[in-house]
């Protein structure tokens, strides 16, 4: 006489692939969400330093145009010239009306110099945020946190024209 086992339920077909792929779904989705918003974030930073750099770079245009007083050929930076390069950079406008090209833009983040040999210099130091917050915890690894800003720097050396 054979004794036969209780039956084993295989677990064959639709329903195991389904509970594979939710399990594989869990363990990837937030990984995949970082890599997206990382992606993201470096993005939106490429495009504030684009911004950035075509603000100063307009801003030194202002200032190579409208820095040599008369035929004389010499740079002379005056204080309205400065003011007016600074608000063409943050505004757009000499006027210095509107709202900023990039947030927490500010007339003050510029820098204009004359470097000598004809030359005039127009710097930007831009402080960057992200859009996630400006700290993020050290999880598990430590007190504190760590910050997630930076600065961004840009500068544009043209020569003077009359």
């Amino acid at each position: 006489m054979t004794i036969r086992s209780p039956a084993r339920r295989e677990f064959h077909g639709q329903s195991r692939a389904r509970g594979i792929a939710v399990v594989e779904f869990v363990i990837c989705a937030p990984f995949l969400l970082l890599l997206m918003l990382a992606a993201t974030e470096v993005g939106r930073a490429f495009i504030h330093y684009a911004t950035l750099t075509y603000s100063v770079r307009q801003g030194a245009r202002y200032v190579s145009e409208h820095s040599i007083n008369g035929t004389t050929g010499v740079v002379s930076l005056t204080a309205t010239t400065i003011a007016e390069a600074r608000n063409l950079a943050v505004y757009g406008n000499v006027l210095g009306t509107g709202s900023p090209k990039l947030p927490n833009y500010q007339t003050s983040q510029l820098q204009i110099v004359n470097v000598g040999g004809g030359n005039v210099r127009i710097t930007a130091t831009y402080p960057y945020q992200p859009m996630f917050g400006s700290a993020m915890p050290n999880v598990g690894f430590g007190s504190g946190s760590f910050a997630l800003g930076f600065n961004m720097q840009t500068a544009v050396t043209l020569r003077a024209i009359s």
